[in-house]
């Protein structure tokens, strides 16, 4: 180990990359505490004119990065300025690059950190994970070379990278709850997320069968959109959540959903109700004849956002097959970390963390003495303003090393 490196701080960042909002873990190792960090999930690629005519406009919520002669804005940024998009037909890989160095510079921003060195576990769907040698490869480039942030560029030296199934975390979680007993089922993991499905199968504790699919809640509001009819909007993001409430009986959760005025919502919202109860029957009978494709398994772990939109009817059919099921694993958000209200949408990247904490605590050698979020946790975010420089008024010459 060089000079330099033993003065760099160590942090860790666990990322989901997810079609309904990008999430991460991040933390100073080995002491510090965990944070939970977001951003939407829209990004536009852009000029760097664009950029700069934003002027002092940018706000600490607001992300951008300039890797090589690209430009990207993300999150908020991305969907109110550029028209961005989540990119859900395209692959996580595709816009991974821009995501991650952003969650990056946000991290730093956020723990007001100068001089770090980057460990970053990232989930990708199955079908994707062979692309993770090749990702970090190219994160670590451009990393090295460069990249242009809202305060300045971003330097860094990727220590390790490493690209984990969605639904992993989880996984793991509910193996060291089981002990012995993990390696005596054929368990099958199934997350159901915005962007798409998942389903992994560990028999008697080893790896088989892994597949994705399109069939998650962007099917279900694409389906919605098309048979009502009405002039909605597939990128509204009230949708999801309307659609969960009134499926619970809400029958009122979609009426703010309609365009139309006085008594033509009510003939909106009685259009609402009569179809979601198809294309969430439509939903359920196409997901269960997916599964029941892939392999055959004595216990499923269910977890993901779109679980809890069809948590019924999958309980009745597993209960009819004698299945038994576990929510996410057992997972309980630690309600400190919490921070953002995103319970347990994060409980995959959260499990996930705890994996590589652990991992790097065997190859550190270092014994974990409390908990990861003890009792007294204080949210570790230090920056929650305007950013006041311009990047482009004196700012171009400066660096955050990592």
């Amino acid at each position: 180990m060089n000079r330099v490196s033993q003065v760099l701080t160590k942090m860790v960042a666990t990322f989901d990359l997810g079609g309904s909002q990008s999430k991460g873990i991040v933390q100073i190792y080995p002491d510090g505490l965990p944070m939970v960090i977001a951003m939407e999930p829209e990004v536009a690629d852009v000029r760097r004119e664009s950029i700069t005519h934003l002027g002092n406009r940018l706000y600490s919520d607001y992300v951008w990065v300039g890797i090589g002669e690209e430009y990207y804005a993300l999150g908020a940024l991305a969907k109110d300025a550029f028209a961005g998009t989540a990119a859900l037909k395209d692959l996580k890989y595709h816009y991974a690059l821009p995501k991650i160095t952003g969650l990056l510079w946000w991290a730093c921003h956020q723990l007001d950190l100068k001089a770090v060195e980057a460990y970053v576990d990232l989930l990708l769907p199955p079908g994707e994970i062979s692309d993770g040698g090749e990702l970090g490869k190219k994160l670590a480039s451009v990393l090295s070379q460069g990249v242009i942030t809202p305060t300045g560029k971003l330097k860094a030296k990727l220590r390790n990278f490493q690209v984990a199934p969605e639904g992993s975390g989880i996984l793991a979680y509910r193996r060291r709850g089981l002990g012995e007993s993990f390696k005596q089922k054929n368990i099958g993991l199934l997350m159901l997320g915005y962007r798409n499905a998942s389903f992994l199968l560990f028999k008697k504790g080893n790896p088989g069968a892994s597949e994705s699919t399109d069939l998650g809640m962007n099917w279900v509001v694409e389906q919605f959109v098309e048979r009502t009819s009405v002039g909605l909007l597939k990128n509204d993001k009230r949708l999801p959540k309307a659609l969960v409430e009134a499926s619970k009986g809400n029958l009122n959760a979609l009426r703010s959903l309609s365009r139309k005025s006085g008594e033509e919502i009510e003939s909106d919202l009685k259009l609402f109700n009569s179809v979601l109860p198809i294309v969430r029957d439509d939903y359920c009978r196409a997901l269960i004849r997916w599964i029941r494709n892939i392999a055959a398994f004595n216990e499923v772990v269910i977890c993901g956002g779109t679980s809890e939109f069809v948590r019924p009817e999958l309980t009745e059919h597993f209960q009819k097959e004698g299945i038994p099921i576990s929510w996410n694993g057992g997972v309980d958000i630690p309600k400190p970390l919490d921070t953002l209200g995103l319970g347990d949408r994060v409980a995959d990247v959260w499990t996930a963390h705890i994996t590589y904490i652990k991992e790097l605590d065997n190859h550190f050698g270092y014994k974990r003495t409390q908990p990861l979020v003890p009792d007294n946790y204080q949210h570790p975010g230090v920056r929650n303003r305007t950013l006041e420089t311009d990047l482009w008024n004196g700012k171009q010459n400066s660096f955050l090393t990592i």
